[in-house]
């Protein structure tokens, strides 16, 4: 009788699948690894110059778990030029989350000296960007050991107003516009006027989750009320994380926040599975 030799390495990495499933829910990564400025895209910047965008890959060392979710990070700054895919709080959360489990990459978009001078312009470039970058994860998903059908969408501030027309609007005829994929859109005190961008929430669109402070003087808290209520109209699952007397870019209620967002996600996650 012939005996069957499994070999140990593959068997550990069935049973580290079997017994440690993705959830998302705890920091179970001691370790995670960060690659830099790796390009996913050429473009025209605003002074006519030629520019490459580049992002940052945060990710699990361990590799037992394959398909794993991804978050594309989008940055704040108010699409000015001080600040990039490095902002602290963008780095935190791609870090805290990828110890969680995810594959989160962090983009860089064009940015203007004065973005509000003209904020169709400024818009138009970001989601150019932004679309460049979540194709550039759909065509390495495999590379990268992403579930390309498990994509989040999170950004900070002026991020927050990308990912909102990002996550939102829709493609015509003429302008095809891709959302395959999105599960989820997490909001960091991003939540855009109409002076930014209009858009129509339907029963489709991903749920969100907003944190806001409701002092913050300026992106109005507001803003995020009347986003929920949109949401609710259409029944699209969404949670408002209101943080009590704080301004904007409250980060320093990270420590709250990250585990009320990383459940959000992990429901959704799993009611997809």
């Amino acid at each position: 009788m012939k005996l069957k030799i499994f070999e140990a390495a593959p068997l550990f990495a069935f049973l580290a699948i079997m017994l440690n499933p993705f959830s998302g829910l705890t920091q179970n990564q001691d370790e995670i690894k960060i690659e830099r400025d790796v390009p996913f895209g050429k473009t025209i910047n605003y002074t006519g110059e030629k520019e490459m965008l580049l992002l940052d890959i945060y990710s699990p060392l361990e590799t037992a778990v394959k398909n794993r979710p991804a978050i594309l990070w989008m940055h704040g700054g108010g699409f000015g030029v001080n600040y990039d895919k490095s902002q602290s709080y963008i780095v935190e959360m791609a870090t805290r989350f990828a110890k969680r489990g995810y594959v989160c990459l962090s983009i860089n978009y064009r940015v203007r000296e004065n973005p509000k001078d003209d904020k169709a312009g400024t818009m138009k470039d970001a989601l150019e960007d932004a679309m460049k970058g979540l194709n550039w994860v759909r065509e390495n998903s495999k590379k990268l050991g992403i579930e390309k059908s498990k994509i989040v969408i999170g950004g900070g501030s002026a991020g927050g107003i990308l990912g909102n027309n990002f996550c939102y609007r829709d493609g015509t005829k003429k302008a095809k516009w891709n959302k395959s994929g999105i599960l989820a859109f997490v909001n960091l005190w991003g939540s855009p006027d109409e002076s930014w961008g209009t858009y129509v929430i339907d029963k489709n669109d991903p749920p969100m989750i907003i944190v806001h402070g409701t002092e913050d003087a300026s992106v109005p808290y507001a803003n995020s009320l009347q986003i929920i209520k949109r949401l609710n109209e259409v029944e699209v699952k969404n949670e408002l994380i209101a943080i009590e007397g704080a301004g904007h870019t409250p980060a320093s209620h990270m420590d709250d926040f990250e585990v009320k967002i990383a459940k959000f996600l992990s429901d959704i996650i799993s009611d997809v599975e």
